[in-house]
């Protein structure tokens, strides 16, 4: 049975906790929206929380004076390409939203200064510990504007992304596209790659930050932390122009968090219309990140993504 009530979390404010026999997620509502908490029922928060709000941008100069973006961790929509500080705006106000029999669709106000209207819908499976989360943006400019949607999950410090590589036989074209941000290192000791899969490890002793790209023809990807593996799923779109070089899924960590990222394809929006896109997410218990071969990582994928 699927039960939804408001509850004050942390410094966080409001939320709305949402929750099956197997699951529970918390959505804030006094800020973001962010999904602030994921995780199976009795287990620890796969979501990082920024409680100290250590992770700050000043972004005055666009959006008005002492305006702050916040990461306050969880999971957030933002429009790709990244850019500062347009794409940082302070989501700091309340959200307005609405409940139906197995979840709710969260709605802030339009962002000041960049026209953009998001929303996120959550559909909580009532038997099993998945949610469906459609993601929306919404071009209330009379100007068009280009973009695509992003969706950021910052995930708690101490686990490990771990993503496939496509494996089409595509002949005598080329199948990946493995993108590299300025400040990563193909010999960082956080990132192993084989043949056929990427792992990312979260390292609190890390001095550096590090990101890389892929075309994620797989559409899964996954963070294995606390003996729970969240995984998500998202629907790749052959043909499709997606931004950041190609990139379907993105991970960026440093000292504090890990980010699984997913983006849909770069659109042209005229004025009023809407990109929407999809994640499924399932958590899975007993998991632990295993030896980096892909013989051990095939297993696990096996496990994981079906």
């Amino acid at each position: 049975m699927i039960s939804i009530k408001e509850v004050r979390y942390k410094n966080f404010g409001k939320c709305l906790f949402i929750s099956n026999d197997l699951m529970e997620v918390l959505v804030t509502v006094d800020i973001g929206p962010r999904i602030i908490k994921c995780n199976l029922k009795g287990k620890e928060n796969m979501m990082f929380e920024d409680v100290e709000r250590n992770f700050s941008n000043d972004v005055s100069s666009m959006f008005g004076e002492e305006k702050t973006w916040y990461t306050y961790g969880g999971h957030r929509i933002w429009l790709s390409p990244e850019g500062f500080p347009e794409t940082y705006y302070p989501d700091n106000d309340k959200v307005l939203y609405s409940t139906f029999p197995g979840g709710a669709e969260f709605v802030p106000p339009v962002q000041d200064v960049t026209g953009i209207q998001i929303s996120v819908k959550l559909e909580m499976a009532e038997d099993k510990p998945e949610i469906k989360l459609t993601h929306k943006i919404t071009n209330t400019k009379e100007t068009s504007m280009n973009g695509a949607v992003w969706c950021l999950s910052v995930m708690a410090p101490g686990g490990a992304a771990f993503v496939p590589q496509p494996t089409e036989d595509t002949g005598l074209l080329p199948n990946r596209a493995l993108v590299m941000w300025p400040y990563a290192r193909f010999t960082d000791s956080r990132f192993t790659i084989t043949d056929k899969y990427l792992v990312v490890a979260q390292d609190e002793k890390a001095a550096d930050a590090f990101k890389l790209g892929i075309n994620n023809t797989n559409g899964h990807s996954a963070y294995i932390n606390k003996g729970q593996a969240l995984v998500k799923y998202v629907e790749y779109q052959n043909g499709g122009e997606y931004p950041d070089g190609g990139c379907s899924t993105e991970v960026y960590t440093n000292n504090l968090f890990e980010e699984l990222e997913t983006l849909s394809p770069l659109y042209t929006l005229a004025s009023g219309e809407t990109m929407v896109h999809t994640e499924t997410w399932k958590l899975f218990d007993g998991i632990e990140i295993c030896e980096k071969t892909d013989a051990s990582l095939g297993k696990l994928a096996e496990k994981l993504f079906g």
